[in-house]
């Protein structure tokens, strides 16, 4: 008798974001608007969205990605100037966490050394895509994202431009550089293979 294969095609499965990413877009958003406008954007949200984020939330726990990506754009699109706001909220998770979960990362005080373990920072904030740096010359590199491109399954569009511009900015700033820019050139988001960003100081 003749069989079929009745597996379905499997699929990319869902990835997670670190909690500190949602307790500091909290934070950056009741800081810089009014104590209810958090709760304005939850209420906004999916049930399902809603259900995580109406739990409390602990800086060292994993959360669907998804959860994290609708909250940052829900926010984002309520600004005036949407690529300078994602940087402020990168700055300020940067800042924030640099100077406390992260803090051993500033004992290394190297702006090279910052940037060579950008993978490894990700790597802290998603469990999906990947970083890879690799210097050019002195004072100039460049990151390579990869990854799923799902609201669901990795890091949105916002996180992987704007987003790594003003974290990378912000951790340079915090170890010493004085002038630091990160361009994102290249998004996979936008038909490219890959994402592309250059660093220097």
């Amino acid at each position: 008798m003749k069989t079929y294969d009745t597996k379905s095609k499997i699929s990319t499965p869902a990835g997670r974001c670190k909690g500190t990413l949602l307790v500091n877009l909290r934070s950056f958003i009741t800081t810089s608007r009014d104590a209810g406008a958090w709760e304005r954007l939850v209420t906004s949200l999916p049930k399902s969205d809603r259900d995580v984020l109406c739990q409390p939330l602990l800086v060292s726990s994993w959360y669907p990605i998804g959860v994290w990506n609708r909250a940052l754009r829900t926010h984002i699109r309520s600004a005036g100037d949407q690529a300078a706001e994602i940087k402020r909220v990168a700055r300020y998770i940067a800042d924030r966490d640099l100077n406390t979960v992260l803090k051993f990362a500033l004992s290394i005080a190297m702006p090279d050394t910052i940037v060579a373990r950008t993978g490894m920072f990700w790597s802290r904030y998603f469990d999906s895509g990947k970083v890879s740096p690799r210097m050019v010359k002195p004072r100039e590199w460049v990151l390579t994202i990869t990854g799923p491109t799902g609201d669901d399954e990795g890091p949105s569009a916002m996180n992987c431009g704007e987003g790594v511009s003003g974290w990378v900015e912000q951790a340079l700033l915090l170890c010493g550089a004085t002038t630091p820019k990160v361009t994102h050139q290249r998004c996979r988001f936008r038909g490219a293979t890959e994402c592309l960003s250059e660093v220097v100081w």
